[in-house]
């Protein structure tokens, strides 16, 4: 069996914050291929997009992705976006899916206050000698996870800004709808084929503006018409770091939805 690869992204950073050696050496002891790099604290410069380009390249990007974080990084809105960013390109784009760790260092994560794209992750606990080994364990006895309903992929560009694109993993929507919370808000959109935003674009019967209440949660939403399948998909054009996203069909074509929180 060859060794296992593995990339850790170690968050804590600042004054008394904990070195990332011993958790490399930990790594390593268990027998990964261990490499890694401190998180890159620049949400202006979506500088969490750099790293996303190697993790999910199935060429590329390591067997096994630790994230190494006290309560507080965990906490950080920012550190969050990006963090979940980086883990819908992975779950988009890789045919052969990595294991995602988060090795809380001031003790394990609480599940309920994740994002929802890591609370699928293994949480370990830091202060525990025996991560290391625990995430070579999980790794040996992983079974394919269950696919998403959806796709989720973002495209991050200092000029042409933030896209999220959305479609189905498989079978084909009659139409798209998107929604933000928080203090984002939609300024365009477009449907073309997944993998790159289009040049040209034709919406049918496009919705802008929609209020909708989700729980408790307030959205505000764009739709289209247009039949996309999982070779197609719809992009929506985001300003500012949305708190939760709302993925699905047209409205008037099913009530269902993907609420993620971020």
């Amino acid at each position: 069996m060859s060794q296992k690869t593995v990339w850790l992204t170690w968050m804590a950073s600042g004054e008394g914050a904990p070195s990332p050696q011993p958790a490399i050496a930990a790594l390593s002891k268990s027998g990964f291929a261990a490499n890694g790099a401190p998180w890159v604290d620049d949400p202006k410069e979506m500088a969490w997009s750099e790293l996303s380009d190697v993790l999910k390249s199935d060429e590329t990007g390591p067997n096994v992705w630790v994230i190494g974080a006290r309560r507080a990084d965990l906490a950080n809105a920012d550190h969050r976006f990006g963090l979940s960013m980086i883990a819908a390109m992975m779950r988009a784009d890789r045919k052969t899916p990595a294991h995602i760790a988060i090795v809380g260092i001031d003790g394990i994560p609480d599940v309920d206050s994740l994002p929802t794209l890591l609370r699928s992750c293994q949480l370990l606990d830091g202060t525990d000698a025996s991560w290391s080994a625990k995430i070579l364990v999980a790794v040996s006895m992983a079974k394919p996870a269950a696919k998403d309903s959806f796709r989720l992929r973002v495209t991050a560009h200092k000029h042409l800004g933030m896209w999220f694109e959305v479609g189905p993993t498989t079978g084909e929507w009659s139409g798209c709808m998107a929604g933000v919370a928080g203090d984002a808000k939609i300024s365009n959109h477009a449907v073309g084929l997944s993998g790159g935003l289009p040049e040209k674009t034709v919406l049918e019967f496009k919705l802008e503006g929609l209020e909708l209440e989700v729980g408790s949660d307030q959205f505000v939403a764009w739709a289209v018409k247009n039949k996309v399948t999982s070779a197609d998909s719809y992009y929506i054009k985001v300003e500012e770091t949305p708190s939760k996203l709302l993925i699905g069909e047209h409205p008037d074509d099913s009530e269902d939805v993907v609420v993620l929180s971020f």
